[in-house]
């Protein structure tokens, strides 16, 4: 997400300070159609099957994770605004399977805003009550230190109206959550919104079925885990880096494969947006593919610690030939506005240690500025 500083103005000709954030806490139809376009890729793949696999209907239940928080105007004045809500789970260990519903975002005026709605387990000590709120993610971890991010989604709006992306997916595996379920819904932006989840939860009841476990940093350990492919990046513009001027570079994130195992499904969702600059002038399209690349990370893809490169560069020209294309979501636009997509797909492709998954990010344009954000993570199965 983009973070506008306090007092910064979002008029095109005003002197913008962003932040430029990258969230791994761990994510149509609008108002009016000719600015906001959302789709749907969702791809099962029906001979998946996994020892262990959980499929009995009878240990199945739901939750509703249904809240909504509208910024008063004294909250809108602040750079962010995290609104917690809880949802009580049956007492012991269940396992995460998936979600169906959507998330919203609703804008008051044509200004860019923007959230990331999270789907967390906070699996001890007091459950946060509805509706409180803190100012960043270090507030939010620091008052509940077990809590544990599952999916994020990102949406974005340019516009006054509605930004809405459909959600329904169903994991081969499950993950551990025990004794709430919490929604965070976070905004940055620059005016009143509304955010809402109107996600159902699908869980487990049986604690004897496989499963990870989860530890700081939303890592997960021994079963199964949720590789943080996840990134954003800033064409159109520089405001330090992972953005660019020049709308012919890309940007990559790295993830590094630590142990054999099996990439079982890409989950999360993609938004690419116009914001707080001049928009392209007309048509544009972006570039989101995931890679896997066997035995090492490219060497002529330079990152920081964090995996990303902070340059932007050529780099789909540094993909190397045996590396295996996982996902290819290019999303259109034209002019102002938002094209995002609920992303789901199954991959069962074996991994072994030192293989890298590359996300990649690039735009065409005639010129203007996108604020291209992947929410997508990688189920991954470590090898018994």
């Amino acid at each position: 997400m983009l973070s506008k500083a306090r007092g910064g103005s979002s008029s095109a000709g005003s002197t913008l300070l962003f932040l430029f954030l990258a969230f791994q806490n761990t994510g149509v139809a609008g108002a009016a159609a000719q600015n906001t376009l959302a789709l749907g890729y969702n791809q099962n793949a029906a001979s998946l099957t996994l020892s262990g696999d959980i499929s009995e209907a009878a240990n199945r239940d739901t939750l509703d994770l249904h809240a909504s928080a509208t910024l008063t105007t004294e909250q809108v004045s602040q750079p962010e605004v995290i609104f917690l809500f809880s949802f009580p789970l049956p007492a012991g260990e269940q396992r995460f399977l998936g979600l169906k519903g959507n998330v919203s975002l609703t804008s008051q005026k044509a200004l860019f805003n923007e959230s990331l709605d999270t789907v967390a387990t906070n699996t001890s000590g007091a459950c946060p009550p509805d509706g409180i709120t803190f100012p960043n993610y270090t507030a939010v971890y620091n008052a509940y230190p077990n809590l544990q991010p599952l999916q994020s989604f990102i949406l974005k709006n340019p516009d006054k109206g509605v930004s809405k992306v459909a959600i329904d997916y169903t994991m081969p595996v499950g993950l551990p959550i025990s004794d709430c379920m919490v929604v965070m819904l976070d905004w940055e932006g620059s005016s009143k919104v509304t955010m809402k989840s109107e996600l159902t939860m699908t869980y487990n009841t049986d604690s004897s079925s496989p499963a990870g476990m989860l530890l700081p940093g939303s890592a997960l350990l021994l079963a199964h885990y949720l590789l943080p492919t996840n990134q954003e990046f800033v064409f159109g513009i520089y405001i330090g880096p992972g953005s660019t001027k020049n709308d012919s570079l890309s940007f990559v994130q790295e993830t590094k494969i630590t142990q054999p195992g099996t990439l079982l499904a890409l989950v999360g969702d993609i938004s690419d947006c116009t914001f707080s600059i001049p928009p392209p002038p007309g048509e544009w399209k972006t570039k989101n593919d995931i890679y896997l690349v066997p035995g090492h990370c490219p060497s002529d893809i330079h990152v920081n610690s964090g995996g990303w490169t902070p340059r932007g560069g050529h780099y789909y020209a540094d993909i190397p030939k045996n590396a295996k294309h996982l996902l290819n979501l290019p999303l259109a636009g034209f002019q102002a506005m938002d094209a995002q997509t609920f992303v789901y797909q199954t991959a069962n492709v074996a991994v072994e240690k030192g293989d890298c998954l590359l996300t990649m990010f690039g735009l065409k344009a005639p010129k203007g500025g996108i604020d291209s954000e992947n929410q997508v993570k990688a189920l991954f199965l470590p090898a018994q």
